[in-house]
């Protein structure tokens, strides 16, 4: 009985180190104890959008998501498409988020650290 105590609590107390930190094979975190954060919130981006003429006219909406990197100083990396809307929303969505849009980094035990993010961009005429 204590011996399986003791291997069970070996097993937690490594699982959790093994699991706290969750990186991709870059070296990039997905997760991190404080996660970055948009500057003005979500509300800062949707006052710097400016919803494409063509798109207004041809009555497109929806939402574009963009993967990008945060690196340590807050700054977008590797922005992208991760889905699709149209061309022209595509194109704003990524001059937002790497053009606009100002992020305080991810921080993993008290050190700023690159997190990998994914954010909606919704359009609405």
């Amino acid at each position: 009985m204590n011996r399986k105590f003791v291997i069970l609590a070996l097993f937690i107390v490594f699982s959790c180190g093994a699991f706290s930190q969750q990186k991709d094979d870059k070296g990039i975190y997905l997760t991190a104890e404080k996660m970055p954060v948009i500057k003005g919130g979500m509300a800062a981006i949707g006052k710097k959008v400016q919803y494409p003429r063509i798109a207004k006219e041809m009555g497109i909406q929806g939402v574009v998501y963009v993967g990008f990197i945060v690196d340590a100083e807050g700054k977008v990396i590797e922005p992208k498409i991760l889905k699709s809307l149209a061309k022209p929303l595509d194109e704003e969505a990524l001059r937002v988020i790497t053009k606009e849009v100002q992020f305080t980094p991810g921080y993993y035990q008290g050190k700023a650290v690159p997190v990998r993010m994914v954010l909606p961009i919704r359009f609405r005429i």
